[in-house]
C-alpha cells in the first residue's frame, strides 16, 4: 500500500509539472508573437516613410529655382507713394522750464510751435502718432478724437484707411517730452479735414486748443506764452479757445509809512489781440469749435 502511494503521488507531481511547463510554453510563444507583429507594424511604418521622403525629394528636384524678384521703382522722398497723403499744419504748445536761483528753483513755462503732419495710407483704420521721442497717452487720445470728428464733419469713411500724425518741433525735437499733448488736438482735427476736403492749409494761422468729441475746441492752459511763441515764429492769427484771449496784467503800488515800505499788486484780465498785435502784427481770436475755426482757414 505504501509503494502504490508513493507512485502516484511522483504521477500527480509530473502531470502538473508538464502543465505548468505547457502554460510557460504557450505564453512564451504568446508573447514572441505579439513583438513579431509590432516589429512587422513598425518596419510597415519605416517603409512608408521612405516612401513619401523618397517622393518628396523627386518633387524637390523637380521643382525650378525661384527667380530673383525684380527690384521695386523707387519714388521720389517728395512725393508720396500711391494710395498715400501728406499735409502739415502749426500748432502752439508749453513746456515746463526749471530756472534756478541761488538755492531755489522754480518752474516757468515757455512757448514752442510744433509742426503736425498727416499721412493716409491704405490699412485697417488705425491711428497711430510718430515723434522721435516716446509720445504720451494725451497725443494718442487727442488723435483718435480728431479723427472721429474729422470723419463726422467731412462725411468721410477712414475704416480702410490708417490715419499717421507726425509731431516735431522746429527748434529741439527732445522739447516734445514736455509738451502738453492735449492742446494739440484742435490743430489736428482741422489738419485732417483739410485734407478730407483736400484744400490747403493757411501757414499764417496757428491754433491752440483740445478738440471734444462734439467738435468744441476746449480750453488750454498758457495762452499768452503760447502767443509770444506764434508771433515770433511770425504768425499774423493765433485761434485759442472761447474765453482765452485775455492775459493777467498786474500792478503794483509802494507806500512808505516811517522805515517801513508797504507793496501792493493787484492783477487785471487784458484782451490779449492788442498787445500781439502792437508787438508783432499777429491777431488773436477765439473760436468755439471746429466749424469756426474752418472758416479762418
Amino acid at each position: 500500500m505504501t509503494k502504490n502511494y508513493n507512485w502516484c503521488s511522483c504521477v500527480c507531481i509530473t502531470v502538473k509539472g508538464a502543465v505548468l511547463l505547457a502554460v510557460i510554453v504557450l505564453a512564451s510563444l504568446a508573447a514572441n508573437y505579439i513583438q513579431y507583429m509590432q516589429m512587422q507594424e513598425k518596419d510597415r511604418a519605416i517603409a512608408g516613410l521612405q516612401s513619401d521622403l523618397a517622393d518628396l525629394e523627386k518633387r524637390v528636384a523637380e521643382t525650378p529655382a525661384p527667380q530673383e524678384p525684380e527690384p521695386a521703382p523707387q519714388q521720389s522722398p517728395s512725393a508720396p507713394a500711391a494710395g498715400e497723403s501728406s499735409q502739415s499744419i502749426a500748432a502752439v504748445a508749453v513746456r515746463p522750464v526749471v530756472v534756478s536761483e541761488g538755492f531755489f528753483q522754480r518752474t516757468q513755462y515757455e512757448g514752442l510751435v510744433m509742426n503736425i503732419t498727416v499721412d493716409m495710407r491704405d490699412g485697417r483704420g488705425l491711428v497711430l502718432v510718430n515723434t522721435e521721442i516716446p509720445a504720451g497717452v494725451d497725443f494718442q487720445t487727442s488723435a483718435r478724437t480728431a479723427v472721429r470728428v474729422a470723419q463726422q464733419y467731412a462725411n468721410a469713411d477712414l475704416s480702410g484707411k490708417d490715419v499717421i500724425f507726425s509731431i516735431k518741433s522746429d527748434n529741439n525735437e527732445s522739447e516734445l517730452e514736455a509738451v502738453d499733448g492735449p492742446s494739440a488736438g484742435a490743430a489736428m482735427t482741422l489738419l485732417l479735414i483739410s485734407e478730407l476736403q483736400s484744400k490747403d492749409i493757411d501757414g499764417t494761422i496757428l491754433v491752440t486748443g483740445t478738440i471734444e468729441p462734439d467738435g468744441t475746441i476746449g480750453r488750454v492752459g498758457r495762452v499768452p506764452e503760447k502767443a509770444l511763441a506764434a508771433g515770433e515764429f511770425g504768425a499774423k492769427l493765433l485761434l485759442v479757445p472761447a474765453g482765452e484771449a485775455v492775459y493777467e496784467s498786474q500792478s503794483c503800488q509802494e507806500r512808505q509809512e516811517g522805515p517801513f515800505v508797504y507793496r501792493g499788486c493787484t492783477s487785471e484780465e487784458k484782451p490779449l489781440s492788442p498787445a500781439t498785435e502792437e508787438r508783432y502784427s499777429m491777431k488773436v481770436a477765439e473760436v468755439e469749435n471746429i466749424s469756426q475755426a474752418l472758416e479762418y482757414f
